[in-house]
């Protein structure tokens, strides 16, 4: 500082500042002044440095799943049936007339189809002609003697005194107006839902939540019963002309074949050195037309058997609020309940069966399909337990309501309805949620 003071303001005795020292001193006092002017403006307008934020004063954040998807199975007893109704068997074999001869007629038992005879043609010399094809005798057929070489029957029972068989057709009309009542076998199915957490409940430990879901069950449901049914048999009868009856079953024509001989008892050769043979017919002969007809009807209750069945699927649309009940930190109870809607699609089957006194069991079987949406509730009751905050266990009965559908079968065969109730299934359900 006494040097600034000596070089700016000298003191020398004797000796004056020159013009040019006094310019240089007043230069170098305004570039000091002026830069400690501009040294104090940059200090004045310089920011304050950025405090960091104290975070330690605020609550910690958490967050709680709000949401819990529901996978598991649905067990529930099956839906109330029941089967009526009326049907017939029609004879499997085509009408026709009991008095042309020479027809081909089948029977539930037998069969009888025109006359197939041949004679072997022969020329002058009573030598049978050989065809020079095939090498064998050329036949020819005989004129009609009112009876056929071509027939069959089945069952020794068709056999009458006096060498007269009986061929029959059958027929039957149920007249049953008996219900036949069965449950559906219980069946489990596939349940999903979601349920949103709305919060304590008049701030008390019990939480409540809406949920809503859809589960599929199946429906089964039979029963097989001997109906009452009016039974037509139509018996046509045929004569043997005192022939002995083959032993059942038999069918014809039958025949035998011989080598063909010459006078000299010689086997005839055709002309490729293979050796003639003849054929002769061994057939029993049954008469071509029936004798008469006769038809017979009667009531009976065992020889028809009806089967009902009803198979198919049913889903139940289910939402309504739910109750969550904490027992310890990890289990807890939950109530449920609500309107259910259920959608339910069914095939309807119903097989006619009649065994009649001879011949193949005769049957029929006719089925119809159809949808229905039905209006219901539910209630469901569980338990479930927590393995982790976001995963857990549950079991619980459940109970549903719901309406009940007709279905119709109606055919030229079979008229029939059956009943399908929803009310009162109960069950039980299982799986595991996920809260998210």
């Amino acid at each position: 500082m006494k040097f600034l003071q000596h070089f700016l303001f000298p003191a020398v005795k004797g000796h004056a500042s020159t013009p040019c020292m006094k310019h240089f001193r007043l230069a170098l006092v305004i570039f000091v002044s002026a830069l400690g002017l501009a040294r104090a403006q940059d200090e004045q307008s310089r920011q304050p440095p950025t405090e960091i934020p104290d975070f330690s004063n605020l609550d910690e954040y958490i967050y709680e799943p709000k949401s819990t998807l529901i996978v598991g199975f649905r067990f529930l007893s099956g839906a109330k049936t029941q089967f009526s109704g009326h049907g017939s068997l029609a004879a499997p074999e085509a009408a026709f007339d009991a008095t042309t001869a020479n027809l081909s007629r089948v029977y539930h038992d037998g069969t009888v189809s025109p006359d197939a005879r041949t004679a072997g043609r022969v020329d002058s010399s009573g030598n049978p002609i050989i065809d020079s094809v095939s090498g064998v005798q050329v036949f020819d057929p005989i004129a009609s003697d009112g009876k056929t070489n071509t027939w069959s029957y089945q069952n020794a029972t068709q056999a009458l005194p006096d060498s007269y068989l009986a061929f029959h057709t059958y027929s039957a009309a149920i007249i049953d107006n008996s219900i036949q009542r069965t449950d559906a076998s219980s069946a489990a199915g596939v349940d999903v839902s979601v349920s949103r957490d709305m919060g304590k409940l008049f701030g008390s430990r019990v939480s409540w939540s809406l949920i809503a879901g859809v589960s599929m069950n199946d429906i089964t449901a039979k029963t097989t019963a001997n109906v009452q049914a009016r039974l037509t048999t139509i018996t046509d009868i045929y004569s043997l002309d005192g022939q002995v009856l083959p032993v059942a079953p038999y069918s014809a024509p039958s025949s035998t074949s011989a080598t063909v001989v010459d006078s000299a008892g010689n086997a005839v050769l055709n002309a490729d050195g293979s050796t003639q043979t003849a054929t002769t017919d061994t057939s029993v002969l049954l008469n071509n037309a029936p004798l008469n007809r006769q038809t017979q009807t009667a009531v009976d209750s065992t020889s028809v058997t009806a089967r009902w069945e009803v198979k198919g699927a049913y889903y139940t649309f289910r939402a309504g609020p739910a109750l969550w009940i904490p027992v310890t930190s990890r289990f807890r109870a939950t109530v449920s309940a609500g309107p259910a809607v259920i959608y339910a699609g069914s095939t309807y089957t119903v097989t006619q069966s009649y065994q009649p006194a001879t011949g193949a069991l005769i049957t029929d079987t006719s089925f119809d399909t159809s949808s229905h949406i039905l209006p219901g509730y539910f209630a469901d009751a569980s338990l479930q337990f927590d393995l982790t905050e976001h995963t857990g266990f549950y079991a619980g009965a459940v109970f549903q309501s719901a309406g009940s559908y007709n279905q119709s079968l109606d055919t030229t065969a079979a008229h029939y309805s059956t009943k399908v109730d929803f009310a009162n299934q109960n069950g039980l359900r299982a799986g595991m949620t996920v809260r998210f």
